[in-house]
């Protein structure tokens, strides 16, 4: 059998085409503007240029083609009668009875002549519109005889020439009654309005581009190093939105810059007053002979309790440090999280007064570690410098607000905006002075706001908002 032609293969076909489609991509933007303005304003040029030249076109091939035959139509009526009552009289006195009566009824002026058309030679004109076509071809169909019509002579005339058996008509009647307005003010309408437009529209495409652009070269420093400060939101509302973020996140950055400045300086201050004791308290062991464990238990406990000391301000600053974490958000149970930091806040001895979660709580997409370290961080310091708390959970227009509110002594107005540094404490007791900074960096990294108020069981109010 003869063996089957052989299939071609699939890159053979499909190879060419691709680079015809990279051929025509690198023509595309060689051709095309590279800038958002000059692609905005092609955009906005194309369909422009097409309306008007539809536009153009339904005028001049609808409108004016219409009217243009309806009058050229009589015009010709008037031509072919006045012709049919020449060739029905042969005498010079009729023939001027004619002339007076189409002068007088019919606004055309006629006058013979006995000499061969052989004078009447055609010469070219530059009539714009379809009229000098159409009359053309109704005089055609209408007039049996040869005929010349003279658009040059007189700018204001139009002449037609009949060759007839013995004599040969002129007929001149004016433009205007041929003109169905003027065409070249149309056209300077359609072009001036749609340069007026477009000029607006660049106007406007001008000033959201300036607002993009000023908002690409505030990123592009930014990203550099070089602060460019705070940008005035300006232009469309997806741009505004867009500048908003961008403080936002300078903001963010900047205070997460400072805050971690200002750890890698305290980290070695802080730690070296648990340092010195440690080395304080190993020098004063002994050295020689049989050590009594009874007379170095002091010694040895306080070792421990700078170890701890130290232990506890390292994972401050190391929870401090990770911030949010690399935890990925996901849909979570906000309802189930309340719940747990308020067990596990139970757990660790905390009263409470009461516990409001409302059952419409949505579920949002946060993450949970860190909002849930943001609570257990805030019951524990209501637990320690306050004393009875109460928790009310409610839904919110496009989120829900946690309210905290304890007893205790409470924060001075103008001492809370400053807990929210690092390092920064309310109380006498020990702390290390970053639980709130940590908490806002959570919160707000979760685009949510967390405020300082007086409660009104008499301590402080701690407000928590999360978007949904």
């Amino acid at each position: 059998m003869p063996e089957p032609f052989p299939q071609p293969q699939a890159t053979t076909k499909t190879e060419p085409s691709q680079k015809r489609q990279h051929l025509w991509d690198r023509i595309i933007r060689r051709v095309l503007p590279r800038s958002m303005f000059g692609r905005s304003l092609l955009i906005i040029l194309i369909p422009l240029l097409f309306t008007q030249a539809i536009s153009l076109e339904l005028f001049y091939g609808t409108f004016l083609n219409i009217v243009s035959r309806r009058l050229t139509d009589m015009i010709s009526g008037e031509i072919s009668y006045t012709v049919d009552r020449f060739a029905q009289v042969k005498s010079d006195r009729e023939r001027r009875d004619i002339v007076n009566q189409v002068q007088n009824f019919l606004q055309l002026d006629v006058s013979w002549h006995k000499d061969k058309p052989d004078l009447i030679k055609k010469q070219r004109h530059n009539i714009i519109g379809p009229v000098d076509e159409i009359l053309d071809r109704t005089l055609s169909d209408r007039l049996g005889y040869p005929f010349y019509v003279d658009w040059v002579s007189d700018v204001e005339k139009v002449t037609i020439y009949v060759e007839m058996n013995d004599v040969t008509l002129r007929i001149s009647t004016t433009r205007k009654r041929l003109g169905a307005g003027s065409l070249w003010l149309f056209v300077g309408w359609v072009v001036g309005s749609a340069l007026l437009l477009f000029t607006i529209a660049a106007l406007f495409v001008w000033i959201q581009v300036k607002a993009i652009r000023r908002l690409s070269n505030a990123v592009e420093l930014f990203g550099k190093g070089r602060d460019p400060g705070p940008l005035w939101p300006v232009g469309a509302k997806e741009i505004k939105k867009a500048a908003s973020a961008f403080n936002l996140m300078r903001d963010r950055i900047l205070r997460f810059i400072r805050q971690r400045t200002v750890i890698l300086a305290s980290v070695s201050h802080d730690l070296r007053t648990p340092l010195t004791r440690i080395r304080l308290s190993l020098a004063m062991l002994p050295q020689k002979g049989i050590i009594n464990a009874e007379e170095v238990a002091p010694d040895i406990h306080d070792i421990i309790a700078d170890t701890e000391e130290m232990a506890q301000m390292i994972e401050g600053y190391l929870a401090f440090a990770r911030g949010e974490g690399i935890e990925e958000p996901k849909t979570t149970d906000m309802i189930q999280l309340i719940e747990d930091a308020v067990a596990a806040a139970k757990r660790a001895g905390t009263e409470f007064i009461s516990v409001s979660i409302a059952a419409n709580l949505p579920d949002i997409v946060v993450r949970a570690g860190g909002i849930r370290r943001v609570l257990n961080n805030i019951l524990d310091n209501a637990r320690r410098y306050g004393g009875a708390i109460s928790l009310n959970a409610s839904r919110r227009t496009h989120g829900i607000t946690i309210t905290i509110d304890d007893n205790g002594p409470g924060i001075a107005v103008e001492k809370r905006e400053k807990l929210f540094n690092a390092f920064e404490t309310g109380n006498a007791k020990k702390g290390t002075g970053l639980g709130l900074a940590i908490a806002r960096d959570i919160i707000e990294a979760h685009g949510g706001e967390i405020k300082l108020n007086t409660s009104p069981l008499g301590g402080l109010r701690v407000v928590i908002f999360l978007p949904d």
